[in-house]
């Protein structure tokens, strides 16, 4: 008995996450944009051959925000298959009258140059209302070579 009430309630639990993404309209703080990113991202599940990646985008323009959340979508894949890693690292030995002062930096910069990213498909899409703009999340799949 125990085992069934557990495996309804998780089923409840279940459709009101469903049922949040599906039915939200409008986001009304920053709180609720990221209950709403966290469960719309939830869907990110990659493979070794696709990977899926979610974007958002804002603006009073719908065009301008549904664009927006493409590039987001697109340049998070483009860091993923064709980032490169420069890495630089110092370490400083001076000597003063009190003895020896060493110091250490490392530097690493993400470089994303002439990307291409095609192929991609834009496996779902919600825009809401958002102050007075639109919010557009997508859910891009690109599948890899």
């Amino acid at each position: 008995m125990k085992i069934l009430s557990i495996i309804i309630i998780g089923l409840l639990l279940s459709n009101c996450t469903n049922s949040y993404v599906k039915n939200k309209k409008s986001i009304t703080s920053p709180n609720d944009l990221m209950k709403f990113t966290n469960i719309w991202c939830d869907k990110n599940k990659s493979t070794d051959r696709i990977i899926k990646m979610c974007g958002q985008g804002w603006s009073k323009d719908l065009n301008i925000s549904e664009s927006k959340a493409i590039i987001d979508a697109k340049l998070k894949i483009a860091d993923i298959t064709q980032h490169t890693l420069v890495s630089n690292e110092e370490i400083t030995h001076k000597e003063n009258s009190k003895g020896v002062v060493k110091s250490y930096e490392k530097k690493a910069n993400n470089i994303l140059e002439e990307a291409t990213i095609s192929g991609y498909k834009i496996v779902s899409k919600k825009v809401m209302k958002e102050k007075n703009g639109w919010r557009t999340m997508v859910l891009l799949e690109y599948k890899l070579l």
